[in-house]
């Protein structure tokens, strides 16, 4: 598996997280506070973070995982 190499803004956001000892929940939780998100905000919100994580997150069956 190759990583990707991170654009500048990208670790401009990884050493803020880092220098700030931020995790995931916390930066959730201030988007949705800051934005005012409630009912379909958050479900739009859970759309765009799903998809996100489908960028980087290829979904195999486990039948094809177990048997090829």
């Amino acid at each position: 598996m190759q990583i990707e190499k991170l654009t500048d803004k990208e670790q401009l956001i990884v050493d803020f997280l880092k220098d700030n000892n931020v995790d995931i929940s916390e930066v959730i939780d201030v988007i949705i506070k800051a934005n005012g998100f409630v009912g379909v905000g958050l479900v739009t919100l859970e759309e765009h973070i799903v998809e996100a994580i489908k960028k980087h997150h290829k979904y195999e069956s486990l039948d094809k995982i177990m048997n090829g």
